[in-house]
C-alpha cells in the first residue's frame, strides 16, 4: 500500500478521534437549556469550521447565526441572557419587575408559562438575530435606559446552574417605577415596595444621587416616606437632586406639597394641599 495513503488514513483517524474527544469535552460542559456562541467554542479550542462540523453531524444544533444549543433541547431564556452577557459581552442585565421577582420580593407572581422578562441595556446594543428567532418560553422585552448614571448596581442570580446578572433590589425598584404607568395610582408600586423593608440605605442613597429621573426619585421618596420604610430615615434628602416645579404623576390626584407631585386622592397624609 502506498505509504502516503497509509499516512493520510492514519492522520484522518487521528483527526476524527481528536474531534470525537473534543466534542465529548464540549458536551460535558454544556448545561441543559444553555446557548453557546462561536466565541465560546474558540475559547475552548474549537474553530468555527469544526463547530459547524459538529452541527452538521447533529452533535450540537445551530439555532441561528453563530449560536448553538444541544440537539432538540428546550431553550431557556436564562441561557440566552447568559450567552449575551458572558460570551458576547453585551451591556445588558435583567431588571425592574423581573429582577424583583427573581429576588423573591414581588407582592404577587402570576402563574404565567410565558413570563415577560425585562432586559435593560445601560448603553446602545444590538440584540442578536438568534435571540429574536427562537422560542425561549418567555417574552424577552429589551430596552435601553440611562436611568442610572455610571456603574449599574448588579448582582448574580443562578438557576439550574445558569448564572446571569440582574439588578439589585435597590436598583430594580427604581427601574420598576420608571416602567410603570402611575397615572391611575400607586397600588402596584406599593405592592412591590412592601417586601423591601431591608433595602440598604447607603446603596439607595447612591442610586438616588445618580438617578436621572426626577419623577422616579420623587415617587420613590414619597412612597418610602408614606409607608415608613426603615431605610428612609437614614437617607440624606438634601444630597438628592429633586428638581424644581410641580410634576403631574397621578391624573386628577391631590398635590403633595413635600414632594411636589400629584398622588392618589385616597392618600390622606397631613401634608396634602387641598
Amino acid at each position: 500500500m502506498n505509504q502516503g495513503l497509509v499516512h493520510n488514513n492514519r492522520q484522518n483517524r487521528c483527526n476524527r478521534s481528536e474531534m470525537a474527544s473534543k466534542i465529548n469535552q464540549i458536551l460535558a460542559k454544556w448545561l441543559p437549556g444553555d446557548v453557546h456562541t462561536l466565541k465560546w467554542f474558540k475559547e475552548n479550542g474549537v474553530s468555527q469550521r469544526v463547530a459547524f462540523g459538529y452541527s452538521e453531524s447533529r452533535s450540537i444544533q445551530k439555532i441561528g447565526v453563530g449560536a448553538f444549543s444541544l440537539p432538540d433541547a428546550e431553550l431557556s431564556w436564562l441561557g440566552a441572557i447568559r450567552a449575551m452577557q458572558q460570551e458576547l459581552q453585551l451591556p445588558i442585565h435583567v431588571g425592574a419587575r423581573t429582577a424583583l421577582e427573581l429576588h423573591g420580593a414581588a407582592h404577587y407572581i402570576e402563574p404565567d408559562t410565558n413570563p415577560m422578562i425585562t432586559v435593560i441595556g445601560s448603553r446602545k446594543f444590538n440584540v442578536p438575530s438568534w435571540v429574536r428567532m427562537n422560542d425561549w418560553h418567555a417574552k424577552l422585552c429589551f430596552k435601553q435606559s440611562c436611568l442610572i448614571n455610571g456603574e449599574q448596581s448588579l448582582t448574580a442570580f443562578s438557576a439550574n446552574r445558569l448564572e446571569i446578572k440582574i439588578s439589585t433590589r435597590e436598583q430594580a425598584i427604581l427601574e420598576l417605577l420608571d416602567d410603570l404607568d402611575l397615572t391611575h395610582g400607586f397600588e402596584t408600586a406599593e405592592n412591590y415596595l412592601l417586601p423591601l423593608m431591608t433595602l440598604r440605605p447607603t446603596l439607595v442613597q447612591d442610586l438616588l444621587t445618580r438617578c436621572n429621573s426626577i419623577r422616579v426619585k420623587r415617587v420613590f421618596l414619597y412612597l418610602a416616606d408614606k409607608m415608613n420604610l426603615p431605610f428612609f430615615s437614614k437617607l440624606s434628602l438634601d444630597a438628592i437632586e429633586l428638581g424644581s416645579g410641580k410634576r403631574v404623576v397621578v391624573k386628577g390626584g391631590k398635590f403633595d406639597t413635600k414632594y411636589k407631585i400629584t398622588v392618589p386622592r385616597e392618600d390622606t397624609e397631613d401634608r396634602f394641599d387641598f
